[in-house]
């Protein structure tokens, strides 16, 4: 079982490699990771639609079910909708999706690049990450991180330590409302600092506690939690964050 998996793995990495000559490659940069999201679903195993953790998170109410990622006309659609899952031995009165590259594919420095679009409400939160292979939430990086009810404020953090020792190092853009239209968010990681980029400008950077492990990928919309807090009447259900591609770099 564990051949055919890796077989499977194998496979994927080349049609990445495929994939990567037909696209546009920033200068002094080659491409690794490449997902246009152009099937009916999501392909497995290069993703998983699950909760890697598969755990409770403070204040939020959501639970992560499969069928709330779903991908059609060349995009990645993770909704949020107001009907009650059972998630972490617990009752929730929200469903939303999660989807990461756990165990598939996972990279240490380089550019991670996704193309994407908020939904906007407040209780809302879309997200993509990196995140270790190890099982905890730590290190990590938050490329693209907003609040639906903050929809012109791009968020931004790089945490490390442990759940005993854990510090972090983070902060905030005002933009456009990122809710109305498609924007354009990354990091570029070496080993001395992470320097993220909204519409191809600087906006960020860290330089302490930076990873030296790989991280795999990870998207999700949250449904309450620490930042956005808990929807109200006023939240829009369904919700839908919209990824039109995710892209992985590393220098030549």
């Amino acid at each position: 079982m564990l051949k055919l998996y890796s077989i499977a793995l194998a496979l994927i990495a080349f049609a990445q490699v495929l994939e990567a000559q037909t696209k546009p490659v920033p200068s002094n940069w080659v491409l690794t990771f490449a997902e246009e999201f152009t099937g009916t679903e999501l392909e497995f195993p290069k993703w998983t639609a699950h909760d890697p953790w598969g755990r409770e998170r403070p204040r939020e109410v959501a639970a992560y079910v499969p069928e709330a990622v779903a991908v059609s006309d060349g995009m990645l659609r993770i909704a949020a909708k107001k009907e009650r899952a059972r998630y972490a031995g617990h009752e929730r009165e929200y469903t939303s999706g999660f989807a990461a590259t756990w165990g598939a594919f996972a990279q240490t420095y380089g550019k991670f690049e996704i193309r994407c679009r908020m939904p906007v409400g407040k209780g809302l939160e879309p997200k993509f990450w990196l995140v270790p292979l190890s099982g905890g939430e730590a290190p990590s990086i938050d490329v693209f991180d907003a609040i639906g009810s903050e929809p012109t404020r791009a968020l931004f953090a790089n945490r490390w330590g442990d759940e005993q020792t854990e510090r972090s190092f983070s902060g905030a853009w005002p933009g456009p409302d990122f809710s109305k239209d498609f924007h354009t968010f990354a990091v570029e990681w070496d080993e001395a600092k992470i320097v993220w980029f909204i519409d191809g400008k600087e906006r960020f950077r860290a330089t302490e506690g930076v990873p030296r492990q790989p991280l795999c990928l990870a998207l999700n919309l949250a449904v309450g939690g620490l930042q956005a807090r808990y929807p109200d009447n006023s939240t829009p259900f369904p919700a839908v964050f919209e990824v039109d591609y995710v892209r992985v770099y590393r220098k030549p």
